[in-house]
């Protein structure tokens, strides 16, 4: 009679482990006159303390080209340096979460049918980071960001800060006080840095992962802090207002 595998099914594994790379095959052989499905795999997993723990033993050397990698991909942008800085090792953990997506993926596409023959070769993380290498030299799965910026028409401008100045204030805005903070508005519009972004990161195994970053510049809440200096309580209120507003509408 046939003997029985269990499929390797990478959702058992414990939340903490980190698939890094391996083999994973479902085959069939003889035994006796009776052809039975045989399951192996070669899984290398590692946990966060395990992560740690090789991390804070590698060398200078390896230190620097690893930063090298995570930064060609996307995860880290710091100096390129041996040191063992915090925000390096946050961008190596954050890659191996990356693969661990992946390659669990990748394997869970398999689990449904345990008598399908298959083989797949998981990645280790140079491999996973070479794809995600956007500099040109690590093949074929980029990162695409798309910067989204913000244009208010100046008449849109004035109505706003007409309207900020009414409710702070009781009076509308003077004409110097709208050139002033018209101006204002624009520059903080037109910073990079205020820019709503998109990033499409290709997962392996045909996931992509879209990560929305919402624009870090409120015209309104900009409006409130700066007439509202002298009265911190008053803009409490009046940004309150606009919050319950702007979620009646749908905008947050």
């Amino acid at each position: 009679m046939p003997e029985s595998y269990e499929v390797f099914d990478p959702n058992k594994l414990p939340k903490g482990i980190f698939i890094s790379s391996g083999t994973a095959s479902n085959i069939k052989k003889y035994q006796g006159s009776n052809l039975v499905n045989l399951y192996s795999n070669d899984i290398t997993g590692a946990d966060q303390n395990k992560l740690l723990a090789q991390f804070e033993g590698f060398s200078p050397d390896y230190r620097k080209s690893l930063a090298q990698k995570l930064k060609a991909a996307g995860y880290y942008r710091g100096d390129v340096t041996g040191k063992a800085s915090l925000k390096l090792q946050d961008a190596y953990f954050k890659a191996y979460e990356d693969l661990d997506f992946s390659n669990r993926g990748r394997l869970t596409a398999y689990t449904s049918d345990p008598n399908q023959a298959y083989n797949v070769q998981l990645d280790d993380l140079d491999t996973f980071l070479s794809k995600q290498d956007t500099s040109g030299e690590g093949g074929s799965e980029k990162i695409t960001k798309i910067q989204q910026q913000r244009n208010l028409s100046p008449d849109s401008i004035e109505a706003s800060i007409d309207k900020v100045f009414r409710d702070l204030t009781g009076s509308g805005a003077t004409k110097a006080q709208i050139a002033k903070y018209t101006k204002n508005i624009q520059k903080q519009l037109a910073d990079p840095k205020n820019f709503a972004q998109t990033e499409y990161k290709a997962m392996g195994g045909g996931v992509q992962r879209q990560i929305v970053t919402e624009a870090a510049f409120n015209p309104e809440a900009f409006l409130i802090e700066e007439v509202s200096k002298g009265d911190p309580a008053k803009a409490s209120s009046v940004m309150g207002f606009y919050e319950v507003f702007n979620k009646f509408l749908g905008r947050g």
